[in-house]
């Protein structure tokens, strides 16, 4: 009479299987693509007021970011220096930001869009028309983001570059 025994233990063994949590990330709730919809907003707006401080405290202490026209900078105090010659000037252009895709699972996001500065309109001369405005400069990004222990978000890795084409490398010199 043992084999009932042991089918019992076995459907009791896959009754406390299905009831075991599923190792599978879970998708980004709803709560948490606002969230990051509003650190998105938070880095335009810090950047359009010029405030550093804003834009750094978005940033994990040992975040990376890469820009095109600099190093890999890595943790707080470099990207503090590289915003602070960024935004430090009153002629900042102006930040737009345009996600295009948001993709994750409860702890890690990533962020895809692009962005458009708008320099600021030259002062006018004092005799005649007043200038045209620099035309805009667009790119695009990537951003990683991950959930903090108080469950906001923070960007871990963000790779940003223009559209414009790269210059073309100059021709080699021949020796004679």
């Amino acid at each position: 009479m043992r084999h009932p025994t042991l089918l019992a233990a076995g459907a009791a063994l896959l009754v406390l299987a299905g009831c075991q949590p599923s190792n599978k990330p879970q998708p980004l709730t709803g709560a948490d693509s606002t969230a990051i919809a509003k650190l998105r907003a938070d880095f335009a707006t810090a950047w359009n007021r010029g405030n550093v401080d804003g834009v750094v405290t978005l940033y994990t202490d040992d975040a990376v970011l890469q820009q095109a026209d600099t190093t890999a900078l890595k943790g707080s105090n470099a990207i503090r220096t590289y915003m602070n010659s960024a935004l430090g000037t009153p002629t900042r252009p102006t930040l737009a930001i345009t996600s295009v895709a948001l993709n994750g699972r409860q702890d890690l996001a990533v962020d895809a869009g692009t962005w458009t500065l708008t320099p600021p309109a030259p002062a006018a001369p004092a005799k005649g028309a007043a200038p045209a405005a620099p035309a805009p400069i667009a790119g695009k990004y990537l951003v990683v983001l991950s959930k903090q222990p108080d469950g906001g978000w923070k960007i871990s890795w963000h790779a940003s570059s223009p559209d414009a084409p790269m210059a073309p490398p100059a021709p080699a010199k021949h020796g004679r």
